[in-house]
Parts: structure tokens; C-alpha cells; sequence
């Protein structure tokens, strides 16, 4: 690509045209959903979260820390923000903290909802670019000519270990605490056919890449990517609620 073409993309990225879906399910063994997702696409803002907590503290959490994300990442902010990759970021680390301030407020005055709080991750995509956001366990993960690969990392203490007797669902970070760090950042630039999948760990610890993988290469769109990943969770025992997202960038919109 010639050093102009690079300037051009630069200064006026070309929107990409998407195709997106969201669901979630109570699985098979839990009694309620606590999974909360949110899909903007005129927005371009892709949420999921996955609540943790007593009575119906996590359910409370997770649909809590969307609502405040959403209203903290205005349709101004993002207009104006969107050729600017670190202003996104800034946008979008700021958005989580107001988020985890308003679950701690909620759960401070209500003893029932005291110690709720939940995983989360947010997509928002400008131009070309795709910014990921994220704490805990929820994962983002990029489809690209039949690789799979996970964006984020997990923020738990099973995490990069093979250790038996560490508890998979116990998370480092999450909203609902104290935030020491700040929420985990990526940007990936979007080429054409890529997909974007956010999940809650309720699908990915019941389902492995190479499925994953062949889900996303073998849908003819995201909706039935969604209900086929989704079903495949249940089907191999549907232990936890499951969340989809899915992003597909359209063949014909961007040309690298």
C-alpha cells in the first residue's frame, strides 16, 4: 500500500459495514440468567456481561454495569472521538470505571445486592477499527482466514496455569471492586471477513477453539454462528449461562 493511500485511511478511515447478533441463554443448570448483553450496531457499541453475587445480585450487576456503560459512551462522545484511537480508549477505561463506581453505590445501599459485581467486555467500532475493552473471564476473540484467536486474556487465577485444585471461576478483576488497574485495552484493525466474537465463559469453558472455529467458518451469518455456538454449549452440558456476540466485517467493505 502506497505511503498516500496509508494517510488517507489514516485521517478519513472508511466505515466498514457490519453484520452483527447478539444472544444469551440460561443453559441447562442454573435457575436463572445472570449474562446481560447489549448490541448498538448504529451505535457501533457491542457489550456482554456475565454477573456474580447472592440472591439476584449478579442479574442486578451485570444489566447495572451495561446501563451505565452505555450512557457514558454518548453518540457525541463517539462522534467525536472516532479517528482517535487513544481517545477511544481513554472513553472507553473511563466508561468501566463510572460503571464499577455505580455497582459499588448500588450494592452499598442495598444488603442484599452487598458483594455483587460481574465480568465484562465492550466493543466499540469506528472506521476501520474495532476497541476492546475488558475485565475478568469474558473473552474477545478474532476470526481471520480460519485462525481463531483470543484478543483478550483472562483475569482469573486459572489463568496461564495447568494447576489442579485452582477454581476456574474464581476472576482477578472484575467491576464491583476496587479498581486498582485499569480495565484491559486492544484496538484491532478490521480487514474484510473478519469476525469478532464476545462471549461469557459460559461458552468457551463449553466449547473449544477448533468447534468455535468451524462454527464461525461454516455460518452463513452471524445469527446462526450465535445459535449454533450457543446450542453447542448446551450440548455439552450447558453448566453455566451462555452469551454471543458476533461482528462480521461484509466481504465487499474494506479493501486490505
Amino acid at each position: 500500500m502506497s505511503f498516500f493511500k496509508q494517510l488517507i485511511q489514516l485521517f478519513f478511515p472508511k466505515q466498514v459495514r457490519l453484520d452483527s447478533f447478539g444472544r444469551t441463554d440460561t443453559g441447562l443448570l442454573r435457575q436463572a440468567n445472570e449474562d446481560s448483553y447489549a448490541l448498538l450496531a448504529e451505535r457501533g457499541i457491542y457489550l456482554v456481561a456475565d454477573g456474580m453475587g447472592g440472591h439476584n445480585g449478579g442479574e442486578v450487576a451485570s444489566r447495572m454495569a451495561i446501563e451505565s456503560t452505555l450512557t457514558a459512551i454518548s453518540e457525541e462522545d463517539i462522534r467525536k472521538n472516532k479517528n482517535n484511537a487513544l481517545a477511544c480508549r481513554h472513553l472507553l477505561i473511563q466508561a468501566f470505571r463510572q460503571a464499577n463506581q455505580d455497582v459499588l453505590t448500588a450494592a452499598a445501599k442495598d444488603e442484599e445486592l452487598l458483594g455483587m459485581g460481574c465480568t465484562m467486555i465492550c466493543a466499540l467500532t469506528t472506521g476501520r477499527q474495532a476497541h476492546l475493552c475488558h475485565v475478568g473471564d469474558v473473552r474477545g476473540y478474532l476470526f481471520r482466514k480460519g485462525e481463531l484467536i483470543q484478543i483478550t486474556s483472562d483475569h482469573s487465577l486459572a489463568a496461564g496455569t495447568n494447576k489442579k485444585g485452582i477454581a476456574k471461576n474464581v476472576v482477578t478483576r472484575c467491576i464491583g471492586v476496587t479498581m486498582e488497574q485499569d480495565p484491559e485495552y486492544h484496538c484491532v484493525e478490521l480487514k474484510s471477513k473478519d469476525q469478532i466474537l464476545l462471549c461469557s465463559d459460559g461458552l468457551w469453558n463449553m466449547v473449544d477453539d477448533k468447534t468455535i472455529t468451524t462454527t464461525l467458518q461454516q455460518a452463513t451469518n452471524p445469527e446462526q454462528a450465535c445459535t449454533t455456538l450457543i446450542n453447542q454449549a448446551n450440548d455439552a452440558g450447558g453448566r453455566d449461562n451462555i452469551t454471543a456476540i458476533i461482528i462480521r466485517v461484509d466481504a465487499n467493505s474494506c479493501l486490505l
